[in-house]
């Protein structure tokens, strides 16, 4: 996993020179893909598998960056990959994930036709995704768009979301595995925290599948 892109991204919100093209690019077809992923503060979730068009994402189980306030501002990105091919009219996205409050585990697919992605001219064209893990099971895709005009915050624009679906098969108490895998002991100790945030609403009632 390479954390290139941010630097990328930082360095695209820096430039204002016709060099740098921002935003959406008409018809141009991307040639990279860049994503991130993120939980909302209130759900810390393990990341089970991730794939792009069937390419896995990493090694799992993983973390989840756990601050979705900013999602364009940072956290850890996950890859950068070429477009599939010249034909690739869509991105598919598959995830399986746990919540580590309640043990819960998911998963869910995602289709995205390119022409609904936020691209920008920074080494080639470059499309920007960040997969987000809700409450309950909740699963969102967001891009990146223009910042806010009130607050000047890069929040994403909203592409699509879907409930995930259950699969008790795969429950488990990550709680019993804060040794084997980085930064879980460290999110568990801040428990009290996230605990207390405010849940975020969600259509998703968990129990689908």
């Amino acid at each position: 996993m390479t954390r290139a892109a941010n630097v990328l991204a930082g360095v695209g919100m820096l430039c204002t020179g016709g060099a740098m093209a921002m935003g959406m690019l008409g018809n141009s077809r991307p040639t990279e893909l860049t994503f991130r992923d993120a939980a909302h503060q209130s759900t810390p979730v393990m990341v089970d598998g991730l794939t792009i068009n069937g390419a896995a994402m990493g090694s799992f189980p993983t973390l989840a960056s756990s601050s979705w306030m900013n999602p364009r501002g940072g956290k850890a990105t996950l890859t950068r990959l070429a477009w599939p091919d010249d034909n690739a009219q869509i991105i598919d996205v598959h995830a399986e994930w746990t919540e580590i409050e309640t043990g819960r585990a998911y998963e869910a697919d995602i289709s995205v036709p390119w022409g609904e992605l936020h691209v920008e001219d920074v080494v080639g064209l470059t499309a920007y995704v960040t997969v987000v893990y809700g409450r309950n099971g909740e699963f969102m895709l967001f891009t990146d768009a223009d910042p806010d005009p009130k607050t000047g915050q890069y929040n994403g624009r909203e592409v699509t979301r879907v409930c995930g679906k259950r699969t008790p098969n795969r429950d488990q108490n990550y709680g019993l595995r804060v040794n084997e895998i980085p930064g879980l002991g460290r999110l568990i100790e801040r428990r009290d925290q996230w605990m207390a945030v405010p849940d975020i609403e969600t259509s998703c009632t968990g129990e689908a599948g």
